[in-house]
């Protein structure tokens, strides 16, 4: 394991409650305002700059992303369309600290494309894929959005599913 990275969802953070007891002592119930990012690597990790491949993080993103406690609000699931959204922050900042420019990033969970969008965004190539037909189909319109919005060139070729 390389570290643990806390990110505090501060005042986003859902207001519901499932508190066992209502002001009262008697067996309340801690609300998760955070999620834990844990970074692993196989083996040792060294990326040797070998083939002087472009890094784009600033001096001021590497300062911050390098800190233990990320602090940004989350999203809503019926924003995103999904049920276990995140931000695009979220995968940015991981994109940003451990690849370089025109490498890949792998999402076997690809979920809405938020980590495909966040790996456009700092010119990386993408692989995504889901085990819900009906997240691909949301990955890709929102994406297709993205490239849209951005007017990015077509980075992706939608492939596979079953139709």
């Amino acid at each position: 394991m390389r570290g643990e990275i806390i990110w505090n969802k501060a005042s986003s953070a859902s207001p519901s409650t499932a508190w066992g007891s209502w002001l009262s002592p008697a067996n309340p119930t801690l609300r998760d305002v955070h999620e834990y990012i844990l970074v692993f690597s196989k083996g040792m990790f060294s990326r040797k700059n070998m083939n002087k491949r472009r890094s784009t993080i600033s001096r001021e993103e590497f300062l911050e992303f390098t800190k233990s406690v990320w602090t940004f609000p989350a999203v809503s699931a019926k924003e995103v369309g999904h049920p276990a959204p995140f931000p695009v922050e979220l995968p940015y900042r991981l994109i940003q600290l451990y690849t370089y420019q025109g490498e890949v990033v792998l999402d076997p969970f690809m979920g809405s494309g938020q980590t495909a969008i966040a790996a456009i965004k700092t010119g990386r190539h993408y692989v995504g894929y889901d085990i819900e037909e009906e997240y691909v189909k949301l990955a890709e319109k929102r994406i297709r959005e993205f490239l849209i919005e951005y007017k990015s060139p077509k980075l992706f070729e939608f492939t596979g599913g079953n139709k």
